[in-house]
């Protein structure tokens, strides 16, 4: 590698599917139930609350609620802990919400110095050669891999993706999707079976995810 990229922003989130009752989740409810103090609540930047969608930002947080989607994030590392927290103490209090998908996703964007060395990033990952007499000019947009099935007994893939920054001009986004299904959902009720696994396997899957980042940033 001709120079180390430096890491400008990085972003962790949790993502689950399911049935939602939008309404619900308003920055007061989490603050009477203890999930964050009460006067983050009151201070908590509404961006729309609506029978079918709740959205809202505190200082480390932003959390959107859909009725098939609920979604918390973070770009401070120092609360990676917390977010997890938050998820899992929420579906602890409505244990018997319905949810049948989770992604703990994490995304790193680095900025590189050189336009050769942005554009050896494309052409190691996604030769070009192939594209000659089809395309004039071709180039990297987006590249996804995914291990499917998992190593590690639970239904699901891991998708690690590399594309563009929208951010900065010669950034490089990796991200890692490391998803999550209910065995058996014809069978599943309630929350419990996705709720256990982040519990236990989160601190772990952010730990993997940047080891998956920085490993393959190395090999560029």
């Amino acid at each position: 590698m001709n120079e180390t990229p430096q890491l400008q922003s990085q972003r962790q989130s949790i993502v689950l599917l399911g049935d939602f009752n939008p309404k619900i989740f308003q920055p007061l409810w989490f603050g009477m139930e203890g999930l964050i103090g009460k006067q983050e609540a009151k201070d908590a930047e509404i961006n729309i609350i609506h029978p079918k969608i709740v959205s809202f930002s505190l200082a480390w947080l932003r959390i959107q609620i859909l009725p098939e989607q609920f979604s918390v994030e973070t770009q401070q590392e120092s609360y990676f802990e917390a977010l997890r927290d938050l998820v899992v103490g929420t579906f602890k209090l409505l244990s018997h919400t319905p949810l049948r998908m989770m992604g703990i996703n994490r995304d790193m964007d680095f900025a590189v110095n050189s336009k050769e060395f942005y554009h050896q990033v494309g052409h190691k990952l996604a030769p070009k050669e192939i594209y000659h007499g089809i395309l004039h000019s071709p180039g990297l947009r987006s590249l996804s891999i995914e291990e499917n099935p998992r190593q590690d007994g639970q239904k699901g893939y891991i998708r690690l993706t590399v594309q563009p920054s929208n951010g900065h001009h010669l950034g490089i986004v990796f991200s890692v999707n490391d998803h999550y299904e209910v065995k058996e959902p014809e069978k599943s009720i309630g929350a419990s079976e996705l709720i256990e696994i982040l519990e236990k396997i989160c601190s772990q899957s952010f730990e993997r995810s940047e080891k998956m980042i920085l490993s393959l940033l190395e090999r560029l």
